[in-house]
């Protein structure tokens, strides 16, 4: 283009001379005007041969067609830099997809030789939220300067209070029972809550969010676990596909990303780590967690 520009501008100027008859000036435009065309030639000639050593240097490092394809050698993972965390200075976490599988895997002849257990009660989250409602109502920092209770102190305290008489409550007369091909909760009736005075088990009302009996076959659980641990069981949680699939979507099963099932969570009422052995006892399906704890520990 800029070839192009002063060459028309060159012949413009080269006529206009030729009519002043300044003959001088007209030749040694004539001379520019080849000048110009003769460096566009050795610009093109550049261009050609700057193109050709690409094209090289490219073919250089192709792999050979001739060779095959089992020649073709790929950057290894080791050598890419994984991305670090930039809180721990640890690899990213990427989810992986795991399969649930049993700790010890037991047939059907053995399951039905295994007795019926009832887990003993846990009033250990009992006791933890009625200390911690004393604790909230001596110790909230809302109190006035005089030492006058406060409102919302009284108030948070007295919640965690009857929350606690509610855990209580259901700790006394909620029983977990393993039978030979699933659990189920039972409530315990009669006197005084007491086998030995003659209480008995009754079978407890469908469940209010799915609205199925409260009995789950071994075979249909995929996955149980305890949070925040097995050490404090907060919150028992269970995962089956007996439940039909179109209520599995209710309530907190709502959240469930994975979809594949319909999870269960419960209060930690029953003896947690009875639990736990009953289901791997009993061949549970469970998905492995990942952890650095040792094997064989708590």
């Amino acid at each position: 283009c800029i070839r192009k520009i002063c060459s028309s501008q060159l012949v413009l100027l080269y006529r206009l001379c030729l009519e002043q008859h300044n003959i001088a000036i007209a030749s040694k435009l004539f001379d520019s005007h080849y000048f110009f065309t003769d460096i566009t030639v050795i610009m093109k000639a550049t261009s050609c041969v700057i193109l050709l050593l690409s094209f090289a240097r490219t073919w250089a490092f192709a792999p050979s067609l001739a060779k095959g394809c089992s020649s073709v050698t790929a950057l290894r993972m080791s050598s890419v830099a994984p991305k670090l965390d930039g809180w721990k200075d640890k690899p990213l976490y990427s989810p992986k997809e795991t399969t649930p599988e049993p700790v010890r895997h037991v047939s059907w002849f053995e399951r039905q030789m295994q007795g019926d257990i009832i887990l003993d009660p846990d009033y250990s989250l009992a006791w933890m939220f009625l200390i911690l409602g004393f604790a909230i109502v001596g110790y909230h920092p809302s109190y006035y300067e005089d030492g006058s209770l406060s409102l919302i102190g009284v108030c948070g305290g007295m919640f965690h209070m009857l929350f606690a008489s509610l855990l209580w409550v259901q700790t006394r007369r909620v029983r977990c029972v393993f039978e030979k091909d699933g659990f189920e909760f039972y409530n315990i009736k009669g006197p005084s809550l007491d086998f030995a005075k003659g209480a008995y088990l009754d079978k407890k009302p469908d469940n209010y969010v799915a609205g199925t009996r409260n009995r789950w076959k071994y075979d249909t659980i995929i996955n149980y676990g305890f949070f925040p641990s097995l050490q404090f069981p907060v919150i028992c949680y269970f995962k089956e596909t007996e439940t039909p699939e179109e209520k599995w979507d209710k309530w907190f099963a709502a959240f469930d990303s994975y979809g594949r099932g319909q999870p269960h969570f419960f209060p930690g009422i029953c003896n947690a780590r009875q639990f736990r052995a009953e289901m791997e006892a009993r061949g549970v399906n469970r998905k492995p967690i990942q952890t650095f704890k040792k094997k064989n520990q708590d």
